[in-house]
């Protein structure tokens, strides 16, 4: 008598951004196991049902992920596939990273409703942003600019760009090229002129801890120099308590077996940035980025951050 094929529950989001990244989820799990089933369950999460407040004002952490975590804990599903920038540092109890995707691109880019780059763009401007990072970097670099805030997801937000509600918008360069729209990106910005959020261009999966079927699936798939640099950022944005909407950004790159983590805190208006870097071996990831966050905050990364935060 066969055994019943295993079964693998994804649980996503419903946009096109995390569709996507569900099911390269998926191909993945299934490459090379025909006997393993994979489905897709779809949820919609406190950030996606509210489109209009501001992200940095939602009184939580998790807004894009706490139903998804609830899939997991009620069984629906084995396995969370995130954005793992939206992700908190300090996931549920009961709750692991199981494992990451190879990382796509990290770079914030700038899309503009006329093909003008940054520099280029007239005084007092209008450039939209839901992310107080990008807000931030934008004011150093052109305080002239109006920021104005907007929600949604990719598609959302370019059609509020096309109908003039901005003259530019920041986007990851990950979730456009994912989506087959690279060719709206005007400027891909340099990791000088903006340093992208923690984890940004990374798929994260998270599941139960005792899970251990789901946990060898997913260490399967894990891409190991990804989730490195993941450790490094996710530990840097820990030990500075940054949570998702803080004015900071780091960018950690694992070739050889060595590790390299940038980080970068600004104030609201730019005027102040403090900025810091660390090298070391790959296995020492995690402890890389709660030294790197120590050495920030002793010279006043914690200062900006708290100032930076809505009460």
């Amino acid at each position: 008598m066969t055994s019943a094929p295993s079964k693998i529950v994804l649980a996503t989001r419903g946009s096109a951004l995390a569709l996507w990244q569900a099911e390269t989820t998926a191909r993945a799990l299934r490459a090379g196991r025909s006997d393993l089933a994979v489905d897709i369950l779809t949820v919609k999460s406190g950030g996606d049902r509210d489109q209009t407040t501001e992200l940095a004002r939602f009184g939580r952490t998790g807004i894009f992920t706490a139903e998804v975590d609830a899939a997991l804990f009620d069984r629906r599903a084995h396995v969370g596939v995130h954005s793992l920038k939206d992700v908190p540092t300090e996931l549920p109890v009961g709750l692991v990273l199981g494992g990451v995707l190879m990382r796509g691109p990290a770079e914030d880019v700038l899309v503009s409703r006329n093909g003008v780059r940054l520099a280029e763009l007239p005084h007092g401007a209008r450039v939209a942003t839901g992310s107080v990072r990008r807000a931030a970097m934008l004011r150093r670099l052109r305080p002239d600019l109006t920021i104005v805030a907007i929600r949604g997801n990719v598609d959302t937000r370019l059609a509020k760009l096309d109908r003039g509600e901005a003259d530019a918008i920041v986007l990851a360069r990950a979730g456009l090229e994912r989506l087959g729209l690279g060719a709206r990106i005007t400027q891909i910005l340099t990791r000088e002129e903006s340093v992208p959020a923690p984890s940004q261009g990374i798929v994260g999966l998270i599941c139960r801890i005792d899970d251990d079927s789901s946990r060898r699936h997913l260490d399967r798939i894990c891409d190991r120099e990804s989730a490195a640099e993941a450790l490094a950022e996710r530990a840097l944005l820990n030990g500075l308590h940054g949570g998702c909407n803080a004015p900071l950004g780091a960018h950690a790159r694992a070739r050889d077996n060595v590790i390299a983590l940038t980080a970068r805190v600004l104030s609201l208006d730019g005027k102040e940035c403090i900025e810091d870097r660390i090298q070391g071996s790959i296995d020492e990831a995690e402890a890389l980025g709660r030294a790197l966050a120590e050495r920030m905050a002793a010279a006043g990364a914690k200062r900006l951050i708290d100032a930076a935060r809505v009460g």
